[in-house]
């Protein structure tokens, strides 16, 4: 019985972590076009170099695009 425990404990960490890092890509992807970004460039940089590339992503991105024509329309109607 508690040869039975040890992989499947294992295996529960292991698709805890793929399901967790699946969902950091795909949060990346959605993130990355919604800034004008090339989503696959980030997933890219996210898999390749993580968590660095995370990180990375998460200090260097550039401001949502709907912000950038909200503050570009208020300074033109004044």
């Amino acid at each position: 019985m508690k040869d039975f425990f040890g992989p499947l404990l294992i295996l529960a960490v292991v698709v805890f972590f793929l399901v967790l890092f699946g969902i950091t890509i795909k949060w990346c992807v959605k993130d990355a076009r919604r800034r004008g970004k090339s989503p696959l460039l980030v997933s890219i940089a996210v898999i390749f170099f993580f968590p660095w590339g995370l990180i990375a992503w998460l200090i260097f991105r550039p401001n949502p695009l709907e912000g950038q024509r909200f503050r570009l329309e208020n300074y033109r109607a004044q």
